[in-house]
C-alpha cells in the first residue's frame, strides 16, 4: 500500500471513530432526552392528578358547606314553624277565652236585662194596682 492510501485509510478510520463518538454522544443525549420526557410526563401527570385532587377537595368542601347551609336553613325553618304553631295555639286559646268571656258577658247581660224587665213589669203592675186603688178611693170620696 502506498503512503497516500495509508493516510486516506487513517483519515477514514479517524472519521469513522469520530462519527462513532458523535453517534455515542447523540445516543446518550437521545436517551437523556427520552428519560427527561418520561420525567416531564410523570411530573405533568402528577401535577394534573394534584389539580384534580385539589378540585375534588374544593368541590367536597363546597358540597359540605352547601349541605351544612341546607341543614341550618331547614333547622331555622322548623324553628319558625314550631314558633308559628305555638303562636297559633296561643292565639286560638286567646280567641277561645275571649269567646267564652263574650258568651258569659252576653248571658250575664241577657239575665240582667230579663231581671230588669221582670222588675219593671212588677213595678208597673204595682203602680197600676196603686192607680186602680187610688182611683177607686177617689171615686168613693167624690161619690160620698
Amino acid at each position: 500500500m502506498s503512503a497516500g492510501t495509508d493516510d486516506d485509510l487513517g483519515r477514514a478510520r479517524a472519521e469513522v471513530r469520530q462519527l462513532r463518538e458523535v453517534i455515542d454522544v447523540l445516543r446518550t443525549e437521545l436517551e437523556a432526552a427520552g428519560e427527561q420526557l418520561v420525567v416531564d410526563r410523570q411530573r405533568g401527570a402528577a401535577e394534573r392528578e394534584a389539580e384534580r385532587r385539589q378540585a375534588r377537595e374544593g368541590i367536597n368542601a363546597l358540597r359540605e358547606r352547601l349541605e351544612s347551609a341546607f341543614i341550618e336553613r331547614n333547622a331555622a325553618v322548623q324553628a319558625v314553624i314550631a314558633q308559628s304553631a305555638d303562636e297559633l295555639a296561643q292565639l286560638k286559646a286567646t280567641v277561645e277565652a275571649l269567646r267564652s268571656a263574650l258568651i258569659a258577658a252576653h248571658e250575664d247581660a241577657t239575665q240582667a236585662r230579663d231581671e230588669h224587665e221582670r222588675a219593671f213589669r212588677a213595678e208597673r203592675e204595682q203602680l197600676h194596682e196603686i192607680i186602680t186603688a187610688l182611683r177607686a178611693r177617689l171615686e168613693l170620696s167624690d161619690a160620698g
